[in-house]
């Protein structure tokens, strides 16, 4: 769950440094610590445990009393440097001693006076674990300025991924995505509130095992085993800041601003005791919200009690000075900026309040739709109630009922189709449901039965490809009067490699919600074909992801898996990966494209495992098991894909190669371009032969990849060490051949070196100049090109300006260490942030940053204007 931070602990401790670790209790970190713990003696160190107490802040030596056997020596009038001593001496009778300091902003004062200096002469590295520098008091941020250390780590909230990790070692089995998303919204990533939402849970019978994952059955996991928990976490507060929680809690979330100015103390309060989060909506505007979302639970369930009353009264005055500031301006200037800054969702924790948000709206519209249909089972109110069952995640059984209980012969052509396409869906879940409604269609309307035929067709070709039933068939796809047949026909035809045009594409005025979701695909991939082929990834990945109350999901879940690959086609491997992660914490499974998801899952396991996290991949692939039937043509959409990364995160990637290529010759054979281009691609990094070469010269062979020719030469120019490498070099031209033949020339390098090759003196001359040019990219025309005249500062990327500070004091290892990037791509940064802004050294790169004036129109780290 959190290997990635263990092993860079690892890394520091093996390099005798000391690491500050970084977070609150609530994160998890004396778990981290215990793992640290047992890894460091099966390593063969000595490690050292110490943890800081309140009760003996002021005692002098207290901690090192209790932690060493030499604490008989440590006397009340034990000068600091004789202290020194005793602990040094106590040390070097052990092998490579680490202390291990838990609570480090607990220590007395002359504890840490004695084990500073010892640190500071490299006699022993230890890993201090203290919170965040503004939630120390005076005398406890003397201490830490006392320890000094090497490097630093942050342990955040838990991601999406890293919930179901945590759910699947709570449980020891796989997790529905319904659980995994529920625990995420209402822990808010907290790992402690997550693993208590689980344990009692599963105690309270609201777990049941499946063959093959845990369900749940109820929409919300609340027990009165979470009581204790919310209790532990309220108790600090008064009276007056509890009561404006609770009244939050009623009503789920309010607008920032106002909450702020309506009570700014008590906001205050809740803010700096972490229970509020801040979030920005799908509209954009800053919203808060408990935190975690249990908070939210636990006044929910509480019975119409006085403080309930008092809560409800509060509401009502906030309802009549909503928009009204209160205080004194400047007050409120200095809280809101403490407020916005601390407990606010993080691009780690990939906004668990939105999660929490949409999931209360659907639910909302949920009730709505099945309190409206059971009054009236029309056919209307019927697939108002499907479609929104569709999004909940609550769909098979209860889609069931509704369908046996609406009248084929009541609904209009459209509802029939649309009722036909529902039964269609239930009946690839295994239900032996009889086709009432299809008959129904073919026989009251036989003009929509071509839509149906196209569905049939749809669900073939995502099986089986391009089979000679589908190109029948795509011969004479038949005319229906919603037009469903041509957009399937489109959708083929886009997967199968083709680049229509944008007519051929459009959606139909009378799309229903199945159709418009199936265009949306073809689409976004032809959009993202155009793209790469004319170096515009960068001006297509400009406008945000956005997804609305009400909003069907599954068109935000298909731009977000298209965003990824195109962001993994430019190298940025960490932006790709929290884009998924998002999606996949917004909702629940749609059956509408199950593959979509199963997909998804696969696909952010690859990237988990590209960024170092292979427990958070492995996990994903074990929840994608639960998938093996669901199968379509684009990247990772078979579980083949899937089979191949689990070979890949044992470590043979000769293994993975293999199955990534054979994996790749049957997507080409059924036409499935796109996924037979990223599995080659893979293949050949993991183990570079003419063989898949060949395969990749195949798939440029076909409209869509005429624009991998250049680089397949610089590939092949690789393999077989041509000195002329930098002449093949010289066409490429995109970024995304650059950025692709970068990660090309790494893996036949390492391929190289593993089998013990000699290089050709000219070649390795060549590679070196290669790697040079690499890093100097040339920046696509969307970001040079201004409309109006700006500062040179303002033409770097938001990445590149959150870099270019750091060059002053920080590494280009500890840059990339800590942002989460790879090592080249932070020097890709550096180098592009140089050529921009017209300099050549690093300190006046930094310069440049400081000494530029604020922007008004330049984007900050989350993309809104600053």
């Amino acid at each position: 769950m959190r290997a990635k931070e263990l092993s860079r602990l690892l890394h520091h401790a093996r390099r005798h440094e000391s690491v500050r670790l970084v977070s609150s209790k609530e994160f998890g970190r004396t778990t981290l610590l215990d793992e640290l713990d047992e890894a460091l003696h099966a390593q063969g160190f000595t490690v050292i445990r110490i943890a800081g107490e309140p009760t003996l802040s002021n005692t002098r030596y207290g901690v090192l009393r209790q932690a060493l056997s030499a604490s008989d020596r440590l006397g009340p009038q034990t000068t600091p440097s004789e202290a020194r001593d005793i602990v040094a001496i106590e040390l070097s009778r052990s092998p490579n001693p680490v202390i291990l300091i838990d609570d480090a902003e607990w220590l007395d004062l002359h504890s840490a006076e004695a084990l500073a200096p010892l640190f500071e002469r490299d006699t022993v590295s230890g890993v201090f674990v203290t919170p965040p520098f503004q939630n120390l008091t005076a005398e406890q941020r003397v201490i830490s300025h006392m320890l000094r250390a090497e490097a630093r780590v942050e342990l955040s909230a838990l991601s999406f991924e890293q919930v179901g990790v945590l759910s699947q070692r709570t449980l020891q089995g796989n997790v529905s995505p319904e659980i995994t998303s529920e625990i995420f919204s209402m822990s808010s990533g907290i790992t402690g509130v997550a693993a208590d939402i689980l344990r009692t849970a599963q105690a309270a019978g609201q777990l049941v095992q499946h063959p093959d994952r845990w369900v749940s059955a109820e929409r919300r996991l609340w027990n009165e085993g979470l009581e204790e928990i919310i209790e532990r976490l309220l108790a600090p507060l008064d009276d007056t800041a509890i009561r404006l929680l609770h009244a939050l809690s009623l009503v789920g979330d309010l607008a920032a601003d106002e909450f702020q100015n309506f009570d700014p103390v008590s906001a205050d309060k809740l803010s700096r005791s972490g229970l509020v989060t801040v979030f920005r909506d799908p509209q954009g505007r800053s919203r808060v919200s408990p935190r975690p979302a249990l908070v939210a639970d636990y006044f929910r369930q509480r019975p119409v009690d006085l403080l309930h009353i008092a809560a409800r009264e509060l509401l009502e005055r906030f309802a009549a000075t909503s928009g009204e500031n209160g205080g004194s301006p400047f007050d409120l200037l200095a809280l809101r900026a403490d407020f916005h800054s601390m407990h606010s969702d993080t691009e780690e924790t990939h906004n668990a309040g939105l999660a929490r948000f949409l999931r209360e709206q659907t639910e909302h519209k949920l009730i709505l739709s099945g309190r409206e249909w059971r009054r009236n089972q029309d056919p209307a109110r019927a697939l108002a109630y499907l479609d929104t069952l569709l999004q909940s995640g609550s769909y098979v059984a209860t889609a069931l009922e509704v369908l046996e209980r609406t009248s084929p012969e009541a609904a209009t052509d459209s509802e029939l189709l649309q009722l036909a396409l529902h039964e269609q869906i239930l009946r690839q879940q295994g239900i032996p449901l009889p086709p009432r409604h299809s008959d129904a269609l073919r026989r009251l309307h036989p003009s929509f039965a071509p839509a149906l035929d196209a569905y049939d067709m749809y669900l073939k070709f995502g099986t089986e490809g391009l089979g000679d039933e589908v190109k029948q068939w795509l011969g004479d796809p038949g005319v229906d009067p919603v037009g469903f047949s041509r957009t399937i026909t489109a959708y083929i035809r886009t997967a199968s490699g083709e680049m229509l045009s944008e007519e051929e594409i459009a959606e139909s005025e009378l799309s229903l919600p199945i159709q418009r979701v199936i265009s949306e695909q073809s689409r976004l991939v032809t959009l993202a074909r155009r793209a790469v082929a004319l170096d515009a990834v960068e001006e297509l990945l400009v406008d945000p992801l956005s997804l609305g109350p009400g909003d069907d999901p599954v068109p935000f879940l298909v731009n977000s898996y298209v965003r990824a690959q195109l962001l993994l086609g430019i190298g940025r491997v960490t932006q790709a990966r929290q884009v998924l992660s998002q999606a996949l914490s917004i909702g629940d499974l749609d059956l509408r494209y199950g593959a979509l998801y199963a997909a998804m899952l696969r696909w952010s396991a690859f990237l988990h495992h590209r960024d170092g996290r292979a427990d958070i991949a492995q996990a994903l692939l074990v929840e994608s098991h639960g998938y093996a039937s669901l199968r379509g043509p684009m990247p990772a959409m078979r579980p083949e894909f899937g089979d191949a990364l689990e070979v890949l995160l044992t470590g043979d990637r000769q293994a993975a190669g293999k199955l990534f290529f054979k994996e790749s010759r049957e997507c080409y054979e059924r036409s499935f371009f796109d996924a037979a281009w990223s599995t080659a691609r893979f293949a050949f990094q993991l183990a570079p032969s003419e063989d898949t070469l060949q395969m990749l010269v195949k798939i440029s062979q076909k409209e869509t990849f005429g624009w991998t020719g250049p680089l397949i030469d610089f590939a092949r120019a690789a393999l077989h060490q041509d000195p002329k490498l930098m002449v093949y070099l010289g066409e490429l031209v995109t970024q995304s051949e650059l950025t692709t033949a970068a990660d090309f020339l790494e893996d036949v390098e390492f391929a190289q070196r593993e089998a013990g090759l000699e290089l050709e003196p000219d070649f390795v001359r060549a590679v070196s100049e290669a790697h040079q040019s690499f890093q100097i990219y040339r920046e696509p025309l969307s970001h040079i090109v201004v409309r109006e005249q700006v500062s040179q500062v303002d033409t770097l990327t938001p990445r590149e300006r959150e870099i270019a500070p750091l060059t002053a004091t920080l590494s280009n290892r500890e840059i990339a260490d800590r942002l989460t990037l790879s090592v080249r791509t932070v020097e890709n940064h550096i180098a592009r942030s140089m050529k921009k802004l017209g300099i050549s050294s690093r300190s006046a790169l930094s310069a440049a940053m400081s000494n530029a004036p604020k922007s008004t129109g330049a984007p900050s780290a989350d993309g809104t204007p600053a």
